[in-house]
C-alpha cells in the first residue's frame, strides 16, 4: 500500500509541475506532457482495485461458514444389545443341611473349655452266682419218704432257654415248670436232662 500511495502522491506532483508555465517557457499546444502521467495514474488505481477485490474476496472467505457435507444425522443407529449371560440361583439348600452348618459355625466359635476328666469310680465286682446245690436222685431219698410219693410217667420233654417254653409230658398230659402234679408234688424245675421235682420240701431229680 505504502508503494501504491507514493506512486499516486509522484503522478499528481508530476500533474501539477507540468500544468504550470512558466515564462520563458513557450507554449505547448496538444497532450503530450500528459500521456505518460495518465498511464501511470491509471496503473495505480487498477492495482489499488485489484489489492482491494483481494481483500474483499478474502474477507468473504473467511464469513463463509464452511460446507457441511451431508451426513446420515436421522438414520436410526442399530443397537446392538450384548448378550444377557443367564444368572442361575444357587441351588436350594435343605433345612437340616442348614442348621447343622449353623450349629457347627457355632461350635467352632465358641471358646474352647477345658475338659473336666472324671475320674473312673471302681466298679463293684459282680456277684458270682453261687453254685447250685447238687439235686439227690429219687432213689438216694429215705425210704419212707420214697414210699409216700405219687408214681408218675414221664413221656417226653420241650426244653428251651426260656422258662416260659419249657414243657413236659407226664401221664400224657403237658405240664409246666410249677405246676402241682398230685397233692404235695410240684414240678419245680426242667432241666436239659432231667426234671427236678419237690414232694413236700424234699428235692429230687428224674433223668429223662
Amino acid at each position: 500500500m505504502s508503494y501504491i500511495l507514493e506512486a499516486l502522491k509522484k503522478a499528481q506532483a508530476e500533474r501539477q509541475l507540468g500544468s504550470v508555465p512558466t515564462i520563458d517557457a513557450a507554449p505547448s499546444y496538444g497532450s503530450a506532457g500528459t500521456a505518460p502521467t495518465n498511464k501511470l495514474l491509471w496503473l495505480a488505481l487498477l492495482v489499488l482495485a485489484l489489492l482491494l477485490g483481494l481483500l474483499l474476496w478474502r474477507q468473504m472467505e473467511m464469513r463463509t461458514p464452511p460446507l457441511l457435507t451431508p451426513a446420515l444425522v436421522d438414520a436410526p443407529v442399530p443397537q446392538i444389545n450384548p448378550p444377557t449371560a443367564q444368572v442361575h440361583p444357587p441351588p436350594a439348600v435343605p433345612k437340616a443341611a442348614e442348621a447343622a452348618r449353623a450349629a457347627s459355625k457355632a461350635v467352632a466359635e465358641a471358646p474352647a473349655k477345658p475338659r473336666q476328666v472324671a475320674a473312673a469310680k471302681p466298679q463293684p465286682p459282680a456277684p458270682v452266682a453261687a453254685p447250685e446245690p447238687a439235686v439227690p436222685a429219687l432213689r438216694e431219698l429215705p425210704e419212707p419218704i420214697q414210699r409216700q410219693i405219687p408214681a408218675i410217667a414221664i413221656g417226653g420233654y420241650i426244653y428251651s432257654k426260656n422258662p416260659a417254653d419249657r414243657l413236659l409230658l407226664i401221664d400224657k398230659s403237658l405240664r409246666r415248670e410249677g405246676d402241682e402234679l398230685a397233692p404235695g408234688l410240684v414240678l419245680e424245675k426242667l432241666q436239659p436232662s432231667a426234671a427236678v421235682f419237690n414232694y413236700r420240701g424234699y428235692r429230687y431229680r428224674v433223668p429223662y
